[in-house]
C-alpha cells in the first residue's frame, strides 16, 4: 500500500465492502445478484468529518444500507467496519453510532430531558453529566424551555429536535439519519434542513443521511450516494451530481422539473434527436444515445425565431421567481424553465431553441451510461 492510499484508507470513518442482503436469503445461496436482492455486492466509504446523503427511490436499498451500518440489519455477504473496525458481531448499542429515525421513536410518558438522556442513563453515566449534556444539546438545538414538557405536548418539529438531541448526548462517531424530515411540513422541513447540516458540521460529525428529495441531498451533502435497484449510480459532490450526471437515471432523479431526456441517433457528425440538431461530441460512439437537457438549457422564444422548433404550450406553472413549461410537439413533451412570472397561454405557440453546450449525452444501449 502506498503512503497516499494509507493516508486515505486512514481519513475512512465507515466502509462498507461488496454488501449483499435479501429479503428472504437462502441457505447456501450466495450469489450477488440473485432475485430478491435489495443490496448488490454494494461497496462505499464515507470520510471523517463527511456528511454522505444517500439518496434514490423507494426500495432502492437507501435505508437497508444505513440500518446495516446500525446493525439493525445484518448483511448475508460483504463488511462493515466503523472508525477502522470490524462490526461483525457488534450490537447495535456498541458501534459508536447514534440514528435518528423518521418516526422519532421518543418513549411517551417520559419528558423531553428524560427521552434525550436516556442513552447516558444506560450506560450508568452520572446523573450530573447526564444533565450537563443534555442542557448542551438543548442549548444547540434551542429546546431548553420545551425539557419538562412530553412528547405530547411537542409539534412534529421539536420531537424531532428531541430526538436528534437523544443522540448528540451520545457524542458518537457517526450520525445515522433516516429520512428524519418526511413527516414534518415543508417550511418546517427547510428550517430543519439547515439546522442539521450547521449542527453537524459544527460538531465535526460523521454523517450518512438518508432521504429520496433530491433537494435535502443537494443542499446538505459533501457528497451525494445516488442509489437505484441496490446499486450505487454514483457518488460525487452534488456540483458534480448536478452537471456531470454517471447516467441517465442519475440526470432525472436530481433536478426539478427533471432533466429532459430524448431518443437520438448519431447522423455522421451530428446527433439528431426530436426537431433537433447538435453536433456530435468526438467521445460519443454509439449509434442510438439519449440525449438529456435540463429545463434551464432550453430557450424559449418566438415560434418564428431563427433556428427554433415550434412547441405548444401544454401547461403553464408561475412560481415567482421562475416559471416552468410543459411543452409539446407530435409525441414528444419537454419541460422548460423561464425566468420571472412568464405566463404562457395553454395551447399558445412558442420557440424552443436548445443550448448545444449544455446538452448530456448518453449510452441508450448501456444502461444510460454517460458518453463524454
Amino acid at each position: 500500500m502506498s503512503d497516499r492510499d494509507a493516508e486515505v484508507e486512514a481519513d475512512v470513518e465507515v466502509e462498507l465492502r461488496g454488501v449483499t442482503k435479501r429479503f428472504a436469503p437462502r441457505d447456501g445461496d450466495k450469489d450477488k445478484g440473485g432475485a430478491g436482492a435489495v443490496l448488490r455486492d454494494l461497496s462505499l466509504s464515507v470520510r471523517r468529518g463527511e456528511l454522505c446523503v444517500l439518496v434514490g427511490p423507494s426500495g432502492c436499498g437507501k435505508s437497508t444500507t444505513l440500518r446495516i451500518v446500525a446493525g439493525l440489519e445484518e448483511a448475508d455477504v460483504g463488511s462493515v467496519t466503523v472508525g477502522g473496525r470490524a462490526m461483525d458481531g457488534v450490537a447495535p448499542q456498541d458501534r459508536d453510532v447514534a440514528m435518528v429515525f423518521q418516526g422519532y421513536a421518543l418513549y411517551p410518558q417520559m419528558t423531553a430531558r428524560e427521552n434525550i438522556e436516556f442513552p447516558l442513563k444506560m450506560r450508568k453515566v452520572p446523573p450530573a453529566e447526564r444533565r450537563a449534556r443534555s442542557d448542551e444539546a438543548a442549548r444547540m438545538l434551542k429546546i431548553e424551555r420545551l425539557l419538562d414538557r412530553l412528547p405530547g405536548e411537542l409539534s412534529g418539529g421539536e420531537r424531532q429536535r428531541v430526538a436528534m438531541g437523544r443522540a448528540i448526548v451520545r457524542r458518537p462517531r457517526v450520525f445515522l439519519f433516516d429520512e428524519p424530515l418526511s413527516n414534518l411540513d415543508a417550511a418546517l422541513r427547510g428550517d430543519l434542513r439547515l439546522q442539521i447540516g450547521e449542527l453537524v458540521r459544527t460538531l465535526g460529525a460523521t454523517a450518512i443521511y438518508v432521504t429520496h428529495d433530491h433537494v435535502e441531498a443537494m443542499t446538505l451533502a459533501d457528497r451525494i450516494c445516488v442509489m437505484h435497484k441496490g446499486v450505487i449510480e454514483q457518488l460525487a459532490t452534488p456540483r458534480e451530481i448536478y452537471e456531470r450526471p454517471a447516467t441517465s437515471f442519475v440526470a432525472t432523479f436530481i433536478g426539478a422539473p427533471r432533466m429532459n431526456l430524448v431518443d437520438g441517433r448519431v447522423d455522421g457528425a451530428e446527433i439528431v434527436f426530436g426537431p433537433f440538431r447538435l453536433p456530435r461530441p468526438a467521445a460519443v460512439t454509439a449509434e442510438d444515445v439519449v440525449v438529456g437537457l435540463r429545463p434551464e438549457a432550453l430557450r424559449v422564444t418566438e415560434p418564428d425565431a431563427e433556428g427554433a422548433a415550434v412547441f405548444e404550450v401544454v401547461a403553464c406553472e408561475p412560481l415567482g421567481a421562475e416559471t416552468h413549461l410543459v411543452l409539446r410537439a407530435a409525441e414528444l413533451e419537454l419541460r422548460a424553465r423561464v425566468e420571472g412570472f412568464a405566463l404562457r397561454d395553454r395551447g399558445a405557440r412558442v420557440g424552443v431553441i436548445p443550448d448545444a453546450s449544455s446538452a448530456h449525452v448518453f449510452d441508450r444501449a448501456a444502461g444510460g451510461r454517460r458518453l463524454g
